[in-house]
């Protein structure tokens, strides 16, 4: 899974079992319909957040009179995950591609992709009562309700299998329970769920706000903590896909607290060789066995194969300005490793040999903003060569040229408008291969977005020289406005459709989910539309 799935799509209704396994991993059939596959935070294993097989969305026709929103679901609360997006599944309405998103009200939707007449979704179902921030109180409300399933799920096409993390409030207390859904019914498959459990772990404190990761026949589970309260570490758990046995664990603070991996939402990446990558936030340092504001490099089997850790981590600690804010992004092609954080600095890692402590060990790090990075994508462009794009809080977006071992240090691209404030922009990117590239940011509209919900906007730019904006989803505010910012979930592009997740209308117990693409023409049915009988003589 180390790049968004192309799948292609038969009347498998028609196919047995088996078969409908062998097309979901086919790279080639007869007659079939090439589509899109996105089963992952960020749309691959390296977190490169871009779609290189979208070929219906391109800068000609991604404007206010071609593009727009085709329909809007309601939900039960805020979406802090990914939607994602799964080909040829085999529903009891036949053979469809579904959109699946999560609420923090502890629910799981399915619904159609494509179809704005099929508004019901193919199954919802809610794992009970969920936590909510007062229940722990955590003294701040960087989230401001429920907080039930935060990170986003990991699909597994193969298994027809959906992993998913929910904290629910029973009788007894607090738990956390890992789910394994059946991909078309949203039934639990065999021996799911079961309850996450280890020494030193707090249902209730530790939020599994980083996204899941299926890598080497493992779902791997990540942990940061709500506001940095209590005792909590950075856990990272793997799980045997079938019998959800918990095989496998890493504490980045054994003897410590915290070092947590929040990524502000990214999940862990794997390298083709099964190498898992992640950086880690705040909390205690030794260099032997704790290892806050760090990457970490760990083989399949959670083992510790590498690290490095800046010069400056102690004041990064006291100071609460996490190293982890974008997450570890694996640049294709290369063995480097690449994150920003709150401080501004990016900083570029061999994975080959971290180097360990200081920053004089680091492939690069250099200051590109003064504000925090939550958010990274990367293209390789047929104009531009490579790219890093970026939009930190309260500052331009900016895109730094990579040349193959460094980036330039000066911007090769910004925009000269600043963002109103926190967290910025999360951002994802479509193109076709190297070319047709549009970089789409979603960021609050107006006001900081820290501790209450905001308007939202949803921009999607000219990849190639960001000056230019094609689109934005309030330049027709009354077909194409989202409502509330979804703090720091991406949008997913898949099959010509942008898939956004919203906070909804409110401030706290709403959520949506808004679907775009290219608006039908006069005369031309839109899918699951009839076209009425011509009139006159026949």
């Amino acid at each position: 899974m180390n790049a968004p799935q192309l799948n292609l799509i038969c009347p498998t209704r028609f196919l047995s079992a088996f078969a409908r396994t062998l097309l979901l991993t086919s790279s080639f059939a007869a007659s079939c319909f090439a589509q899109v596959n996105v089963l992952t935070q960020h749309n691959d294993n390296a977190r490169t957040g871009a779609n290189l097989n979208e070929t219906t969305l391109t800068p000609s026709n991604v404007n206010s009179k071609q593009f727009g929103m085709l329909f809007k679901r309601v939900v039960d609360d805020q979406v802090y995950g990914q939607p994602l997006v799964l080909s040829g599944v085999n529903t009891a309405a036949g053979t469809h591609t579904l959109v699946y998103i999560t609420t923090v009200a502890n629910s799981v939707y399915a619904f159609d992709a494509d179809d704005p007449s099929i508004d019901k979704p193919y199954w919802h179902v809610n794992f009970g009562t969920p936590a909510n921030l007062s229940d722990g109180n955590f003294g701040c409300t960087d989230m401001n309700g429920n907080i039930g399933i935060v990170g986003t799920p990991v699909i597994d096409p193969v298994r027809g299998a959906l992993y998913v993390v929910a904290l629910t409030r029973t009788s007894a207390g607090f738990i956390q329970r890992l789910h394994a859904l059946d991909v078309a019914t949203g039934a639990d498959l065999p021996n799911s769920p079961v309850v996450i459990v280890a020494d030193s772990f707090d249902a209730l404190r530790q939020n599994q706000r980083p996204a899941l990761l299926l890598a080497n026949d493992t779902v791997y589970v990540g942990y940061a903590s709500h506001c940095d309260h209590g005792a909590y570490h950075g856990f990272l758990f793997g799980f045997d896909p079938t019998s959800l046995k918990q095989t496998r664990i890493f504490n980045p603070s054994p003897t410590g607290n915290a070092a947590s991996i929040w990524q502000s939402g990214q999940g862990p990446a794997a390298d083709p060789n099964g190498n898992i990558y992640f950086v880690t936030g705040n909390g205690s340092w030794d260099g032997q066995s704790n290892f806050s504001e760090s990457f970490i490099k760990l083989d399949a089997h959670l083992h510790l194969l590498d690290w490095f850790t800046p010069s400056n981590h102690e004041d990064l600690d006291a100071k609460d300005i996490d190293l982890d804010s974008s997450g570890a992004l694996l640049i294709p092609g290369t063995h480097l490793v690449v994150d920003g954080g709150k401080e501004g600095v990016l900083y570029l890692v061999d994975a080959a040999r971290m180097g360990h402590l200081g920053d004089q060990n680091a492939a690069q790090h250099f200051q590109v903003s003064d504000s925090h990075i939550h958010s990274l994508v990367y293209w390789s462009s047929a104009k531009n060569s490579s790219l890093l794009y970026m939009w930190g809080q309260k500052d331009q977006l900016r895109v730094f040229k990579f040349t193959g071992t460094k980036f330039e240090v000066q911007p090769f691209a910004t925009r000269p408008k600043p963002n109103t404030g926190h967290p910025g922009a999360m951002l994802a990117l479509s193109a076709n291969g190297n070319k047709n590239g549009i970089l789409w940011a979603s960021v609050q509209a107006s006001g900081d977005a820290w501790h209450e919900s905001r308007p939202g906007i949803l921009h999607a730019y000219d990849a190639d020289q960001v000056s230019t904006e094609f689109w934005n989803s309030l330049q027709n505010s009354a077909r194409d406005n989202c409502d509330n910012y979804s703090k720091m979930a991406p949008p997913t592009i898949a099959n010509g459709r942008v898939y956004l997740p919203s906070f909804g209308t409110k401030n706290t117990g709403t959520g949506q989910l808004c679907v775009y693409g290219l608006l039908p023409t006069p005369g031309t049915p839109t899918p699951g539309q009839k076209i009425p009988p011509a009139s006159g003589r026949r």
